[in-house]
């Protein structure tokens, strides 16, 4: 920005006439779409140098220009018109290499990370010929020197990097000093690079720390190993040098108590990875001392120490784990035992000092609960060890309730856009708390500073009724100054259009300022997967009109990926997947999968828009065809569906989509009833729409709240499908019972017909409904309640059926943080027709089911037990699955 900073004020300096006004504000830029907004000064008034200083600002904040020059034309009638003339800045096209070419062009891109349309600058060009300098460094060209230089090119500028690499460096005589003491260890084969090698310094401090490695693993665990590298720059070599010093050999010990293996195994592997310093054994000490504490040694000692023996030396944990103490008894008094749910502490299990003072903790949040806002729990428990009664003393206070609840100030702004105000959690009729009013005042002053006034004050205030048991609640609004959006200036687009940018935006000009909007924007351009780098700054902070501005770095536009494999079933088969992101510059997308093999072959293309016909409506088109030829028949498959997803709130969605399958099968050599029923000769083709509303707080391990899905199909013989309509309904019902106890209420009800003269009765196979298995009733088999067929080979083979009923309760309880404990109920029943439903026919299971928590949902095994067994039938079923059944 210097050069605007030196040329605005000769610019300004030219003194216009007294009373002279801007009578226009011209750009000569090419292109100069999307300037005149950025450089907006003020006409019909006297010529206000602040205007146009920041009119220079914001078009430096693009980051297009290198300089900016201000000029002032003097008209007869005393105007001014304002001719703003922006330098382009060199935007990086391209790189060339002068000098040697030990590297090249395609190379130094990469190693610099510079992208199209990055702005080379010279602190930029600089960074980018350090990175280089240290890449050559690194490949053995010790003397490497790199000179950075922009010069300019068509559509922009190319990076010149003038190259000195000076000699490649190899390695001379490698020694390992030392070694001969620690032979049985055979650290020599460790060494790296090896005599007449490229010298490279990261395999070299590899090597090193391999030693160390190793040497602490032989048992010498304060192993210390140094590199020393002496430079000939006459013949351009390394000499190498690890200076080894074993130290002795390590043991550990613990005396005083048995301690678990599993835990001397971790206490060394601590103590040895730091090197047996004073550190790493301090926090083994520390480690045993939670251990016992753990286990009811609530006076626990440890004390590590290090001794010289005739071996080397040992590390010695001194424990003196103190009596053990177990919880004889547990009761509250003064307040109702019930509250005593779910505590750490229990009857039975070793007491502890620090889930003593969590549990009273607790205890006070549940009575504040309860409307006790002035409670307090202490508790009382016996020194030393044995069997100890435990006894938390309540001090519940006195219980009110909300009696009225005011807000006073002026009413809160609209914006454009906004959703409505939050609910405030302290209302009329509640029990009185302090957590409701602290959330109720951040809910208020969130409100104001999304509207703006990012000074907003909420004060609150409690008036309680002379009996103490009613609470009036005044929350007192001061709002400040509001903050408004000025000007967006988007910096770093490339092939990336503006509104693709300003579309997903939440700050806009003339709307509030606020983080939080920052925030979201930001959240909403990283979403779009287009961007490596999203950041959003202020231009001038602290003005109550702000400019924002909005830098980007965009990420490759085109991926591709392989892969080669084999199967039974395919023989060799190969893949490949080609992905463009941000088509016409809009966000859009499109992915072409392709994968080929002896047996057969499938095609796959995927559009995304994210904006259909300008408005915020995710959709996608994709179209397949596959072909297969199996051992027992063949069959082909082409079809598309083109989706519309509508997020109406926070909670609901709404998806549309068009729907088209034909499946074709062929060269059956075993009959149809032992095929699977994905592979059956069918077609449906027609409209679908699905209603999501989800207010649970977690969907892969929810807590509370409600799940409810709606799904409609229609498939029309006009259109080229059986003619049939499908609906599908499921509602699920997550309430926390207590802190480790989850109780899940679920039911789910499928109702289909066909239509049309000539229709079957039943849907197609594969599109029928069907249940048993592992998402329920879960006493049986995959696909094993409901009609079945004997087929020609005796076995039974499921149907399916047009209507389906489904009800389930499970207690989930949580036995660790990655472990929960599961008991269900399960009910249902698959019926041939819609008017053959008879509940009194369901049928029921219930069982025992243990979950394992990952990343990407809960690891599954469930046993269920049929309630209503049948000749015939199994009567248990195990299932390992991921994700909960409902």
């Amino acid at each position: 920005m210097t050069g605007a900073t030196l040329l605005l004020p000769l610019a300004l300096a030219a003194a216009p006439p007294a009373g002279a006004t801007v009578r226009a504000v011209r750009v000569e830029a090419e292109p100069a779409a999307g300037l005149a907004a950025l450089a907006a000064i003020p006409t019909g008034a006297p010529l206000d140098p602040e205007a146009v200083r920041s009119a220079v600002e914001r078009l430096f904040a693009t980051g297009r220009f290198a300089d900016v020059q201000v000029d002032l034309e003097h008209e007869a009638d005393a105007a001014l018109t304002v001719v703003i003339r922006p330098r382009p800045a060199p935007l990086f096209v391209g790189v060339r290499i002068a000098g040697d070419a030990v590297v090249s062009p395609a190379a130094a891109a990469r190693i610099t990370r510079l992208r199209a349309g990055d702005a080379l600058w010279p602190a930029r060009l600089e960074r980018a010929g350090r990175d280089l300098a240290l890449a050559l460094v690194r490949r053995g060209h010790l003397e490497a020197l790199v000179e950075p230089s922009a010069v300019p090119a068509s559509g922009g500028a190319l990076a010149q990097f003038r190259v000195r690499a000076g000699p490649r460096v190899r390695v001379g005589r490698v020694v390992v000093e030392g070694a001969r003491a620690v032979s049985e260890v055979a650290l020599e084969e460790l060494a790296r690079p090896r005599a007449g090698e490229i010298y490279r310094k990261d395999a070299a401090e590899a090597a090193r720390e391999r030693m160390r490695s190793r040497l602490a693993r032989a048992g010498r665990w304060r192993a210390l190993v140094e590199l020393r590298e002496t430079y000939d720059p006459g013949r351009g070599s390394m000499g190498l040098v690890f200076h080894v010093e074993p130290g002795p050999r390590t043991s550990l010990e613990a005396r005083g108590v048995r301690l678990p293996p599993k835990l001397l195994a971790a206490l060394r592997e601590l103590v040895r990875d730091g090197g047996a310093s004073a550190d790493a054994i301090e926090a083994g000490a520390e480690r045993v001392e939670s251990y016992l504490r753990a286990q009811g040694h609530r006076e626990a000692r440890v004390r590590g120490t290090s001794a010289a023996t005739l071996a080397g030396e040992t590390i010695v944990y001194d424990v003196q784990p103190g009596a053990r103490a177990l919880a004889r008894s547990v009761t509250l008094r003064d307040a109702d035992a019930a509250l005593l749910e779910g505590l750490r502490t229990r009857v039975g299990r070793p007491l502890e000092d620090a889930a003593l003072e969590e549990d009273a903790r607790l205890l006070v949040s549940r009575l504040e609960a309860l409307g006790h806002f002035e409670a307090r729990v202490e508790t009382d428990v016996p020194d030393g060890g044995g069997d100890l009664a435990v006894a938390f003393l309540a001090r519940p206070g006195p219980r009110a309730r909300v009696s009225t609840v005011e807000v006073h100030g002026p009413p809160l702004p609209a914006a454009r856009e906004e959703r409505g105000p939050e609910e405030l959690p302290v209302r009329p009729g509640l029990p009185y708390r302090l957590v409701d009013v602290a959330r109720s005042r951040d809910t208020l002053l969130r409100a104001w500073r999304r509207a703006g006034h990012l000074d907003a004050r909420v004060l609150p205030e409690v008036a309680l009724s002379e009996a103490r048991d009613e609470a009036r609640v005044v929350f007192t609004i001061e709002p400040g100054p509001r903050s408004l959006v000025d000007h967006v200036v988007l910096a770093g687009l490339g092939h990336t259009r503006p509104e693709a940018v300003e579309r997903e935006m939440v700050l806009r000009p003339g709307e509030p300022f606020s983080f939080e909007r920052v925030l979201e924007s930001q959240r909403r351009l990283s979403g779009l997967g287009i961007f490596e780098r999203v950041s959003i700054a202020e231009l001038q902070p602290g003005r109550v009109r702000r400019d924002v501005v909005v830098s980007v770095q965009e990420a490759p536009r085109t991926a591709w990926s392989w892969g080669v494999g084999y199967s039974e079933q395919d023989r060799l088969r190969g893949s490949v997947e080609l992905t463009r992101r941000n088509l016409g510059g809009l966000g859009r997308t499109a992915s072409l999968f392709g994968r080929g093999s002896f047996r057969g072959s499938r095609f796959q293309l995927n559009l995304r828009e994210p904006w259909l016909f300008g408005r915020q409506l995710d959709s996608s088109l994709t179209g397949f065809w596959e072909e297969e030829n199996r051992s027992t028949f063949d069959y082909s498959r082409k079809g598309g569906t083109l989706q519309v997803a509508r997020a109406v709130s926070a909670r609901t969605s709404l998806i549309v989509r068009y729907l088209f399958q034909d499946t074709a099968v062929y060269n059956l050599q075993v009959p149809i009833d032992e095929i699977d029923r994905q592979y059956r000769t069918y077609a449906v083709s027609g409209p679908s729409a699905s209603l999501v509303f989800d207010t649970r707080d977690d969907p892969l391990e929810p807590k509370h709240g409600l799940f409810l899905a709606s799904d409609l199909q229609l498939s029309m013989a006009a259109l080229g499908g059986a003619s049939y309509l499908r609906g599908y309904l499921q509602v699920t019902h997550v309430r926390r019972l207590r802190p480790d106890l989850v109780f899940v209420l679920s039911g789910r009800l499928g109702l289909a017909a066909t239509f049309g003269a000539g229709s079957p009765p039943l849907l197609p196979l594969p599109e029928r409904f069907f249940a048993g298995g592992e998402f329920g009733p879960r006493g049986f088999p995959y696909d094993g309640v409901g009609p079945k067929l004997v087929g020609s080979d005796g076995n039974f083979y499921a149907t399916g059926g047009n209507a389906l009923v489904l009800a389930d309760a499970e207690l989930r309880y949580n036995l660790t943080r990655a472990l929960q404990l599961a008991s269900f109920l399960d009910l249902g029943n698959v019926y041939p027709e819609a008017r053959d439903v008879d509940l009194g026919a369901l049928r029921r299971s219930a069982g025992l089911g243990i979950r394992y928590r990952t990343p990407i949902g809960p690891i599954r095994l469930d046993w269920g037990y049929v309630l209503d067994h049948q000749p015939g039938e199994s009567r248990s079923h195990f299932h390992l699955t991921i994700g909960h059944a409902f």
